[in-house]
């Protein structure tokens, strides 16, 4: 079996993927951008509402599936009103219970399997060849 590698290939990918099953953010507007780290920082992955962009860090995945996660999870807060609530909602409630990250936690295990299957699997490794 082939290893699927963590890079930027294919966190376009998924990026992709995420744009069509999910759309455009009522909130937010245009969709962001995607920016790929190979190395750095504390998160696996953040969404910053200031300048639209995802920001996805290879070093911090162990797993291919982790980092679908990540970006689906980070897709999920692009569709939030992030910049309103979200420091308000930080004051009261721990990370694990804050209820924007519940939803994003809640997306990502419904749906990276589904990105995976659609995206990765071997009929669709095929269609590159």
């Amino acid at each position: 079996m082939n290893t699927i590698e963590i890079n930027r290939k294919n966190a376009v990918k998924i990026f992709d993927w995420c744009k069509k099953q999910f759309g455009m953010s009522t909130v937010n507007g245009s969709y962001p951008k995607l920016v790929f780290h190979r190395t750095g920082k504390q998160y696996a992955g953040w969404y910053d509402p200031w300048k639209n962009e995802i920001h996805v860090f290879k070093q911090k995945h162990r797993t291919f599936m982790g980092f679908i996660g990540t970006i689906i999870h980070e897709f999920t807060h692009y569709h939030q009103s992030i910049k309103r609530e979200y420091r308000q909602l930080d004051k009261i409630y721990s990370y694990k219970n804050h209820p924007h990250e519940r939803e994003a936690n809640k997306t990502e295990r419904k749906y990276k399997w589904m990105c995976y299957y659609e995206i990765f699997s071997p009929n669709e490794a095929m269609k590159d060849i």
